[in-house]
């Protein structure tokens, strides 16, 4: 699934660096700096093609970049169901965390009887500082 259809090695790269950082997102721009230390030129233009395939596919979460900033991806786990629940995503280091627990199901509940929302989790994300960068 992942990156299925033709491999190159700067896919196979790509792919394993969105693996190694799956902890976080991580834009274009990152894995284009990790290709050059790796000694792979790559255009630009290519790695956003393929983030852009392996985000169709669900192999990466794309988020969409608030007022004048990039996109970023993150690699998702086959079977995590990102779209089913928020996630929590650190503005200073880039991590995400996944909030698939019981009690955003409350929250849910009460957005729709109290606001009446109903809440769509795709790419549902909520900015703030994680704990090891609040130190």
């Amino acid at each position: 699934m992942a990156g299925s259809g033709y491999t190159t090695a700067s896919r196979k790269k790509i792919l394993e660096y969105l693996k190694q950082n799956s902890d976080r997102a991580v834009s274009a721009n990152n894995i284009w700096m990790y290709l050059r230390e790796c000694d792979s030129e790559v255009n630009i233009t290519t790695i956003y093609r393929y983030l852009d395939k392996l985000a169709k596919e669900g192999t990466v979460m794309k988020y969409v970049a608030e007022k004048g900033g990039q996109a970023v991806y993150q690699y998702v786990e086959l079977g995590h169901h990102c779209e089913e629940h928020l996630h929590l995503k650190c503005v200073r280091c880039g991590k995400i965390i996944h909030l698939d627990c019981a009690f955003m199901d409350e929250i849910c509940m009460h957005i729709l009887s109290d606001h009446g929302f109903t809440l769509q989790c795709r790419n549902s994300i909520l900015y703030g500082v994680c704990a090891q960068c609040s130190e």
